[in-house]
């Protein structure tokens, strides 16, 4: 008995301390977050933060100069735009280095067409927004064009 509370006591102190490192918080201290505006062109406009929130400075590493991606999709899940489908992306290790409290803001319009530059036509979508940095992250909502 008072080997399974002992167990148990650590167990419970082992996780608090992980949780107070942030070794259990998916972003591992940072936040992600996307809004969007629809403009009177008819377009959108997303808007992409991350902002470290942690007490020490973070590094996002991506494989290639791409750092996130925008993605659109009809329902069930098939892929209408991604903003990376028509850019090409550096083969070089690229990083960025948030301090506490920093917020690194990333801009994109959409012309409200498909990977073929076809017009979508007006209805529900799921956006899927992510970093494709180590750590990752990644943000969905619905929008309704």
């Amino acid at each position: 008995m008072k080997t399974k509370a002992f167990l148990l006591t650590g167990l419970f102190l082992l996780i608090a301390f992980m949780i107070a490192c942030n070794a259990l918080s998916p972003n591992r201290g940072f936040q992600f977050l996307t809004n969007y505006q629809k403009n009177p062109d008819g377009t959108v406009t997303f808007t992409l933060s991350v902002r470290n929130e942690s007490l020490k400075e973070i590094e996002l590493i991506s494989s290639s100069s791409q750092l996130y991606d925008i993605e659109v999709y009809e329902n069930p899940g098939v892929l209408v735009w991604n903003w990376a489908h028509d850019k090409s992306f550096l083969a070089l290790m690229t990083s960025i280095t948030l301090q506490p409290g920093e917020e690194r803001v990333f801009r994109e319009t959409w012309d409200v067409r498909s990977n073929d530059g076809q017009p979508v036509v007006p209805g529900n979508y799921r956006v899927r927004t992510h970093l494709v940095t180590k750590p990752s992250a990644s943000y969905s909502f619905d929008i309704t064009l």
